[in-house]
Formats: C-alpha cells, sequence, structure tokens
C-alpha cells in the first residue's frame, strides 16, 4: 500500500527550515504596531459650518491595547493640532502632524496627508498616511484612520456649527528602524 503523504528528503527540509528561519528573522528587525482599538475625541473651533472656512482642529486619542514586535509598547496616545480650510460637505485633503506617545515613554511625530471623507449620516471617516518623521520608528510609514460620528445632523446649518465629535480610531505603523 502506498502513503499518501509524500516524504520530504533530508536536504529540502533543511533548506524549508533555513528559509523559514530567515524569513522570520527579517519580520523581527522591522517594525510593526497595530492599535486596531481605540477613541478620539476632536474639537472644531470655530464650529464646522456649510460654509468653508479656517478652522483650528484639535484632537486627542487613546489607542489599545496594541499588537507590537517591540517590547512595552501596548498602548498610544495620539495628539493632533491642524489648521485648515473646513466645511460640513468639504471631502479634502489636509497636511496632518501627529505627537505620538507609546505606553514604553518613547515619543513619535508624524507628517502626512489627511483625507477627510463626509458622509450624509453624519459620519466623518478620516485617513492619515504619512510617515514618522522623528522620535522612534522615524522612517516608517503610518496609517491612521477615523471614525467619527456626529450626532447632530443640523448642527451644520447653524451659526456655532459643529464643535465637536468623537469616536473610533485605528492606528498601524509598518516599517523603519
Amino acid at each position: 500500500m502506498r502513503n499518501p503523504i509524500p516524504r520530504i528528503d533530508a536536504k529540502w527540509a533543511l533548506l524549508l527550515g533555513a528559509f523559514l528561519l530567515l524569513g522570520t528573522s527579517a519580520r523581527a528587525e522591522s517594525t510593526l504596531i497595530t492599535c486596531p482599538l481605540g477613541t478620539e475625541a476632536t474639537h472644531y473651533s470655530p464650529g464646522i459650518t456649510n460654509t468653508p472656512q479656517q478652522v483650528t482642529v484639535t484632537a486627542d486619542a487613546v489607542l489599545g491595547p496594541c499588537v507590537s514586535l517591540t517590547p512595552g509598547i501596548v498602548s498610544a496616545k495620539v495628539h493632533t493640532t491642524v489648521k485648515a480650510p473646513l466645511s460640513c460637505s468639504l471631502n479634502l485633503g489636509v497636511p496632518s502632524q501627529l505627537d505620538i506617545t507609546w505606553s514604553d515613554g518613547t515619543k513619535s511625530v508624524a507628517s502626512g496627508q489627511t483625507l477627510v471623507n463626509v458622509k450624509a449620516t453624519g459620519q466623518l471617516v478620516l485617513v492619515l498616511t504619512g510617515n514618522i518623521t522623528g522620535g522612534r520608528f522615524k522612517g516608517a510609514a503610518i496609517e491612521r484612520t477615523l471614525t467619527l460620528l456626529q450626532t447632530d445632523l443640523l448642527a451644520c446649518s447653524t451659526p456655532q456649527g459643529v464643535t465637536d465629535v468623537a469616536g473610533e480610531a485605528m492606528l498601524t505603523v509598518v516599517g523603519g528602524s
């Protein structure tokens, strides 16, 4: 009776083992942090309305738990301040800078472009793509995704506009040194 499972020659097993070992060690050298869970609160001053105007955006996020190849990083705090022309109906890109404090006490500064997508249901979906330009993980790529809920759908039509939103935040860092 024939054995349905093929046998692997010893030299192929050794080669496969070396390949797997090298692949694992190469991945361990690159930085990878994923923080799939978090919350962010964002404040607009003045509030955003249906008319585009210069607005200062201040946001703070708490992210965690994070999955990281770097020991000691299990969460992060992110602070952002941006000045840009915004309105409730604009879908645009905004230059952004993030100040990140990792749970091990180290810091990173990231710069990139935030694309803002306003949904008719009151959701703001923001995606920042860029690079870490200073501090820990300098040179790594970064992506941050926010899904912020605006619960007062009529606020855009008022003189004070939308001043505060909050929602889910995610952050991923790939590559770098």
